[in-house]
């Protein structure tokens, strides 16, 4: 809405406006992107694989044309979706400010005047939407994960008595299965992005959040180009007969070709968020998004395979083992390789002015008038559990250099597939029964032992004078 005579003029330095928004809206909307980046994904993998090994053995050749031409003209639209709904939200702000030299009465436009009781002075500017980043409490998403779990893969074992009926097979997918999908692989995502939000106390806007998060969603996409295509068929040149389907090509996938590439991939996807960070703590912090981000990704495609032939138990499973192991291992890697990109970026650029004021307007979406202002910067604090205080200044030292954190993340994430590998290799030719059981038992070994390291990481990332700062809850609780 262009004033008549009026030009727009720059919008202030630090200016943002807010509205009113549901903590749950963040959620719905990044439930969508990531359907919409799953179908980006695959169809991507797709078009590299007709182009290099149509046939989907890990051998070079042959190329497919008219897979080629299939998978670019699905690819095409779903593109043009995801610059269309993540384009900026403008909004035009007409300011009036007291001033002896102005006037009561401004024409905005032809149907538009704007009265004053005072002199004002009018401006326009064009200001993005800048709500700042709300997610629902992790508790909240916590028990719909484990609650919607559980009642999911009870009614999933209660209805095998029914498969037999397609019209009730249907109707219980629909009412089920995809609902129990939908939980089972975003709520801990979710919950754990929350808690990291809280935990850490940064300042964001909800679209900085969901750049993120939506950064690691799309860093899924080389990785599973690497891991589907090219890994297979350099290993082939190097030696490997059937690099998809003998043990050796699949144990070098899961402890060289996944921790590799998707690290490596999750790491550059920390980097191009170089404009977020300044500092080795903001760089863990965006480093833990990046990796809940991929979990996304990788998550999505898990729980929907426990949910082949509607299994309530490899559902259950499936979903509480990732949930509380891998999509944190994920965050942690990545955390721990975004420390050390944050530290590099800190020492070549130094901190911001931490002491700059932002100036911020919140208004109604509806009706648009303005609730409320200020000049003031909005006090943001971490939200530290008071029984983890004590280990503030303590724990491991992370490394500062980018390339010594991006390959212990690998270690980490090599040694997580490859001793499960390994486990599982080794007893089941004992007994088929005993290899499962101890793939099982290690997996929770491998849990406990991340819980641990994440405990004993976490703690270094706040300075010992942090405990001397008084936090606010937001519950009446001061420490």
């Amino acid at each position: 809405m262009q004033g008549a005579g009026i030009p727009l003029s720059p919008t202030p330095a630090g200016f943002a406006l807010w509205h009113p928004s549901s903590p749950w809206k963040t959620v719905r909307s990044m439930l969508w992107l990531v359907l919409l980046l799953s179908l980006i994904t695959q169809f991507t993998a797709l078009l590299f694989a007709s182009i290099f090994d149509s046939n989907f053995n890990g051998i070079f050749g042959p190329t497919d044309s008219l897979l080629t031409l299939v998978s670019a003209i699905c690819l095409t639209p779903l593109l043009i979706i995801l610059v269309y709904i993540r384009r900026p939200k403008l909004l035009q702000l007409v300011k009036a400010t007291p001033s002896i030299e102005g006037v009561t009465h401004h024409v905005v436009d032809n149907n538009t005047v704007v009265t004053s009781p005072m002199p004002t002075t009018i401006k326009h500017h064009i200001v993005k939407d800048s709500t700042p980043l709300e997610m629902p409490k992790p508790s909240h998403l916590w028990a719909l994960f484990f609650g919607g779990v559980i009642i999911a893969a009870i009614s999933l074992i209660i209805s095998t008595a029914f498969m037999d009926n397609f019209l009730i097979l249907l109707l219980l997918i629909f009412i089920i299965v995809i609902p129990a999908w939908i939980i089972g692989f975003s709520t801990p995502v979710f919950a754990w992005w929350s808690a990291s939000t809280r935990f850490f106390g940064f300042r964001l806007t909800r679209r900085e959040g969901e750049a993120m998060l939506m950064a690691g969603m799309i860093s899924a996409l080389p990785a599973i180009v690497i891991n589907t295509t090219l890994f297979p068929i350099s290993i082939n040149f190097l030696g490997v007969d059937d690099p998809m389907g003998s043990a050796l090509g699949e144990f070098l996938s899961l402890a060289i070709s996944a921790p590799v590439g998707e690290e490596l991939s999750k790491a550059l996807a920390v980097l191009l968020l170089y404009s977020y960070i300044d500092s080795a703590k903001k760089g863990f912090y965006v480093g833990t998004t990046v990796g809940l981000g991929f979990a996304l990704i990788e998550n999505l495609s898990y729980i929907m395979a426990s949910l082949t032939g509607v299994s309530g138990l490899a559902f259950a499973f499936t979903s509480i083992m990732r949930g509380i192991g891998s999509v944190l291992g994920h965050a942690m890697w990545t955390g721990i390789s975004g420390y050390g990109i944050g530290h590099y970026l800190h020492k070549k650029r130094g901190f911001p002015n931490a002491s700059q004021d932002t100036s911020w307007v919140l208004y109604d979406e509806n009706t648009r008038q303005v609730v409320s202002y200020s000049n003031q910067s909005k006090a943001v604090t971490a939200d530290l559990p008071l029984w983890w205080m004590r280990h503030v200044g303590s724990g491991w030292k992370l490394p500062k250099s980018p390339i010594f954190a991006i390959l212990l993340a690998i270690s980490g994430h090599s040694f997580w597939n490859g001793s499960l590998f390994i486990i599982y290799a080794v007893s089941v030719k004992v007994n088929p029964v005993l290899g499962i059981l101890a793939f099982l038992g290690w997996l929770v070994i491998l849990i406990f032992m991340l819980w641990y390291c994440s405990l004993r990481i976490l703690p270094s990332l706040f300075k010992p004078t942090y405990m001397e700062k008084s936090l606010d809850y937001g519950d009446g609780h001061t420490l």
